[in-house]
């Protein structure tokens, strides 16, 4: 019995360790640690790379970034409009073909450094555009203006991401918190390390959200049917509509499940 102990306390630790390290990491490649060890601004790149506007319509926009924030915000002139903050414009790399937008920020073969400042893409986009997005990004956080015809797919190794008003939302986050303002048709949702808060769910098709570390909460509802469990964790619906055709499936590993509908 004792040598079990010690091998359960060990695997906490190693636990424990594995995220610290984790956090760490993101923090020294997006900036973060300069922010901790100097106690001074998160550093950001000042200089533009790019900056262009586009007239055509974009069916499909597609974003790949190592490290740094995603920003989208709401285009005043109904246009698309791309600004992108960096070092090095050859690392960057953005194709307009086939109705499809491409941003590859992605810096090949790049040799992790401490402190490094950080790298943004801003994206100014019609609130009424209503096709696909995919991002794919490695290291920094996303935030996402109301896009409440759009079909968004986003897949983060570590960062948060915050989203408004969204139609579909398809979200894989290994490392980050997911804050969404209102989903308005369906999500899939899975989060392996952070929280997941959602004010207001509003889903017409059968939704999934799956988290293996932490608390996930949800505001207003709709008529739903809510088939939730938790392996270790309090779980707390106040109304729940077994009869409903609509079906909210929750599953969380460790943490709390709350739906204060």
């Amino acid at each position: 019995m004792k040598n079990k102990g010690i091998i359960m306390s060990l695997i906490i630790i190693l636990v424990i360790l594995i995220i610290f390290l984790i956090a760490f990491l993101y923090m020294n490649l997006t900036g973060r640690a300069e922010n901790i060890f100097f106690m001074g601004e998160v550093k950001k790149y000042e200089n533009i790379i790019f900056d262009k506007v586009y007239d055509e319509k974009i069916e499909k926009l597609e974003i790949i970034s190592s490290a740094g924030d995603i920003n989208f915000k709401e285009s005043l002139d109904g246009k698309f409009k791309v600004v992108v903050y960096g070092r090095n414009a050859q690392d960057l790399k953005v194709e307009f073909e086939n109705s499809i937008l491409r941003i590859d920020y992605s810096e090949k073969n790049k040799i992790i450094s401490f402190g490094v400042n950080k790298k943004d893409i801003l994206i100014y986009i019609p609130k009424e555009y209503e096709n696909y997005i995919d991002i794919r990004a490695d290291y920094g956080d996303i935030d996402i203006a109301d896009l409440e015809n759009a079909d968004i797919s986003i897949k983060e190794s570590c960062g948060n991401v915050k989203l408004g008003k969204i139609k579909n939302a398809r979200i894989e986050n290994s490392y980050g918190d997911i804050k969404i303002e209102e989903v308005l048709n369906k999500c899939d949702i899975k989060n392996d390390c952070g929280d997941i808060k959602i004010q207001n769910l509003y889903i017409q098709e059968f939704s999934n959200i799956n988290s293996s570390f932490g608390d996930i909460k949800i505001g207003n509802t709709n008529e739903i049917y809510v088939d939730a469990k938790t392996d270790l964790g309090d779980l707390k619906i106040n109304t729940n509509n077994r009869y409903s055709e609509t079906i909210l499936k929750i599953k969380n590993s460790c943490g709390d499940i709350k739906i204060e509908n």
